[in-house]
């Protein structure tokens, strides 16, 4: 699966693929980056949702562009735009392989 996204200061575009090696590396920066708020029980779902199951695969998965458009210029809340463009790609690569929910996602 090969997603193309084109961040604005970007100049070649920028692609999250089911690539092993991309999607450790979501991974490893959803547990640094993202965890903390989106795995926290105690928060409200309208702040940090869960990025898993079928209203997250329905609502995101079916627009991966958007998905990286989204988590590179408004994530993380507390500081958004600082995630490149190959990070968002790499953390939209390891959402869509299921690696972070611990399930594949629904289509």
């Amino acid at each position: 699966m090969a997603l193309p996204a084109y961040g604005w200061a970007a100049t070649q575009p920028v692609v999250a693929t089911s690539d092993p090696q991309q999607v450790a590396q979501g991974v490893v920066l959803y547990k640094q980056r993202c965890g903390a708020c989106h795995d926290t029980p105690s928060r409200s779902l309208d702040e940090a949702p869960q990025l898993a199951g079928p209203a997250f695969t329905k609502k995101w998965l079916t627009r991966p562009a958007a998905l990286l458009r989204k988590i590179r210029y408004s994530m993380p809340q507390n500081n958004p735009g600082t995630l490149k463009d190959v990070e968002a790609s790499a953390l939209v690569a390891a959402l869509a392989s299921g690696q972070i929910s611990g399930q594949a996602p629904v289509k």
